[in-house]
């Protein structure tokens, strides 16, 4: 049901804009914004400075983009990167891969503050907020921050910053239109500036149907930016960021399904029942309610002209889940109780809905004093804590005769959960995961002369997992605890050749902690060590008027390098892969043509390699000198666009190339092309109430291209090796063409 319109919540917006709020622009080094020039190719490139690979994606660019995209979508032409959506809405699940690295292996924060889930590491749509409440996404491909607060990064960072309060009373309105009856209404409302304070509260509602199969998506986001400042270089900012969804999830599909049954294959749209007569698979029991809530609130103190102190303090809480599975979990007297904690006498046999339910509170803060000794020596001495607590569960819940859940919150103290006999909550996963972390660093730059600078750092990072396996169906009562501990040494430099020119290297040591379900899942084979990674980057930037160029050379070197997927018996398993080898080049090109058209290009190649046989119940796979799942060799994107400050218009081609969804490289996904289109007209306005209007038009998929996007679940073997039976990789499926039109105007 839709919550609001535009047109009701105008004046509720206005009367609570004048409460206090929001975010840091510039509170921390990853949340800064750094544009310096005008961006080329309809801001898809800026110039850079850091001595290290950087992309950076400007409004200008995400505003021709469709608007219901979400921050991730945005960075689809970025070099590196391989970004793949279920849909259009900007909020169904995502994935992406960035140097040979999934997305739970890449750093992902708001402003300076982590935003991948504390124990799995995953990304999650829904969470990060309104594109359009952005300023500017960067990425750091490769390269970790030293002040990076990720525990779970292989390597590289993404960063969104959010975008200032106005400086004049005032807003802006979008409204979108698109192929699955999509819809999205967003308003947002600026306060001006009044006595060194500025705001901003945004709120949107978003309503689509799926794609493919049948459900739909629904999602009302609020957004509230606060920022104050003084004449001394003293600021204070507060960001919150609030979310709360329903949808429907998609199936991933198999090779085989898909090239004998087509992309059209989903959950079944009539109910299927069991031999009992029981309800065994249904959409509408694939679900995924979540509402999530984050708080930034950063100081930035000027204790003397040359040192400065940032305090960083923010909270996260997130509650929901998802049910994923083919088909409803059985329950009875019967059933198997691995703990003996459950009396389940009271039950007859049943099917249920069984959502994998996840409730986070992650409170934590970030330290930074900035001190310049002098001209030539700028220190950087901080400290991040984060104390995340985690519970994971997965209560049974009846399903109504229309085949919807009876409830689909999985809460503890829902009304509709199955007990047993004695009155107990039954669950198929219950376990509490604290996890608290510790990390210093120091970090000198020197800037040897105007042309030379040099910088080298070390952090020292603490993260200990306390787990509580409170029993289960399917485990018994216990207690885990690990701790993972390393020294993280760092360096770069950059010289510049000449006002154009710019080279630079840099070396980072990362580490990724192991996720929590480590602690819990039967199968694991992972030791206590972490993974760990040494990062090499060489690079050269070109940074004329009318042209820009970025190459850079790449080569990672893992050890321990962690591998997810599912063994013969269905079971969650671990893998130490042993050591992995990424390396590679990428290139991104952007420059201004004749007659208002511009052009962007980037290209990556990354040959990932495993280096050692992995060993799976008892025997050897032949993965040595095998790529890396789920990495696409070669990646291409061309983009054409014009725009003469009235109308504008674009045409972007991607061409990724084939990749794996098997470690040893039995099932093979061919390449393909996706071309996107858009277009748009500045509307004449008469300033005095409307300052600015623009009517924008977007195709995605233009030749309708059928493909499988990515590996969704990635496996040892897809072919039996040495008497390891073969498992089927799942993939994500390509969307089929959409359109969507928008009409935004600030007034």
């Amino acid at each position: 049901m839709k919550l609001f319109t535009v047109s009701r919540i105008s004046l509720s917006v206005a009367a609570a804009l004048w409460s206090g709020t929001v975010l840091a622009n510039d509170a921390t080094d990853i949340g800064a914004i750094q544009v310096k020039g005008a961006p080329l190719g309809e801001g898809m490139m800026i110039q850079e400075e850091s001595a290290k690979s950087r992309s950076t994606v400007t409004k200008e660019a995400m505003d021709k983009m469709p608007a219901t995209g979400n921050a991730i979508d945005k960075l689809k032409y970025t070099a590196g990167l391989n970004v793949s959506s279920n849909d259009s809405t900007g909020l169904s699940g995502i994935d992406y891969t960035m140097r040979g690295m999934s997305n739970d292996q890449i750093g992902l924060s708001i402003d300076g503050i982590p935003m991948n889930d504390s124990g799995s590491y995953s990304v999650y749509a829904n969470q990060l907020g309104d594109a359009a409440n952005l300023e500017q996404i960067f990425v750091t491909q490769g390269s970790s921050e030293m002040n990076g607060p990720h525990i779970g990064s292989s390597g590289g960072n993404i960063g969104l910053v959010t975008k200032r309060p106005a400086k004049e009373f005032g807003g802006f309105i979008e409204q979108t239109f698109g192929s699955n009856n999509l819809s999205k209404s967003l308003i947002r409302l600026e306060t001006g500036l009044h006595d060194g304070f500025s705001s901003w509260l945004s709120y949107s509602y978003t309503d689509a149907d799926k794609w493919r199969g049948k459900g739909a998506t629904r999602s009302n986001k609020l957004e509230w930016n606060g920022l104050y400042e003084d004449d001394n270089g003293n600021s204070s900012n507060l960001l919150v960021k609030y979310n709360k969804q329903d949808m429907n999830n998609y199936n991933t599909l198999s090779k085989s399904t898909f090239l004998n049954q087509g992309r059209y294959v989903d959950y079944p749209t009539t109910p299927e029942y069991n031999s009992r007569g029981q309800l065994s698979r249904y959409y509408k029991i694939n679900r995924n309610p979540f509402e999530s809530l984050n708080l930034t609130f950063t100081q930035k103190l000027q204790l003397r002209d040359n040192l400065s102190l940032t305090l960083q303090p923010y909270y996260y809480w997130g509650n929901g889940g998802s049910f994923s599975g083919q088909s409803a979990s059985t329950l009875s007297s019967t059933t198997s109780d691995k703990s003996g904690s459950y009396d389940l006498s009271n039950l007859s046999s049943n099917t249920y809905y069984r959502p994998s339910w996840t409730e986070t509170w992650r409170p934590g803060i970030t330290n930074t004093l900035k001190w310049d000794l002098n001209d030539q020596h700028s220190l950087d001495i901080g400290y991040w804590f984060e104390r995340a607590r985690q519970r994971q569960t997965q209560p049974y819940i009846g399903i109504n005769a229309d085949g919807n859940p009876a409830d689909l919150s999985g809460k503890p103290n829902g009304s509709h959960l199955v007990k047993d006999a004695n009155g107990k909550v039954i669950q198929g996963r219950n376990q509490f995961t604290v996890t608290p972390v510790h990390k210093f660093w120091l970090q000198d730059t020197w800037f040897v002369s105007p042309d030379w600078t040099l910088a080298g750092g070390l952090a020292w990072q603490h993260v200990k997992r306390d787990g509580h396996d409170l029993g289960s169906l399917s485990s018994v009562e216990e207690k885990k605890a690990r701790t993972y501990k390393e020294f993280l040494p760092s360096f770069s430099a950059a010289y510049k050749i000449n006002p154009e020119n710019q080279v630079f290297y840099s070396l980072t040591r990362n580490m990724r902690t192991p996720p929590n379900y480590v602690l819990y899942n039967l199968g694991d084979s992972i030791n206590t060590k972490p993974e760990l990674s040494w990062n090499h980057e060489l690079g050269w930037r070109f940074q004329g008027q009318d042209v820009m160029l970025s190459t850079s050379l790449f080569y990672i070197a893992f050890t321990d390098r962690q591998i997810s997927s599912r063994n013969v018996d269905g079971e969650y398993e671990m893998i130490n892969a042993g050591k992995v080898e990424n390396k590679g080049i990428e290139t991104e090109l952007s420059g201004k043509l004749p007659h208002n058209f511009n052009y962007f290009a980037s290209y990556t190649y990354t040959d990932s390699k495993q280096r050692d046989d992995i060993s799976t119940n008892g025997s050897m796979l032949p993965t040595t000198g095998k790529r890396s799942a789920n990495t696409p060799k070669n990646m291409l994107n061309l983009g054409v666009g014009y725009d003469d400050s009235r109308y504008y218009a674009g045409i972007n081609g991607r061409y990724t190339g084939a990749f794996y969804g098997d470690m040893t490289n039995d099932e093979k996904i061919g390449g393909r092309t996706v071309v996107d289109l858009n277009a748009g007209i500045h509307l004449p306005v008469d300033k005095k109430i409307i300052k600015s209007a623009t009517l924008r038009f977007n195709v995605n998929n233009v030749f309708d291209k059928e493909y499988l996007d990515s590996a969704r679940t990635v496996v040892f073997n897809a072919a039996g090796h040495n008497g390891v039976r073969a498992s089927t990789p799942y993939y994500n499926v390509g969307e089929e063409r959409t359109f969507s039109v928008s009409l935004d105007a600030t007034f």
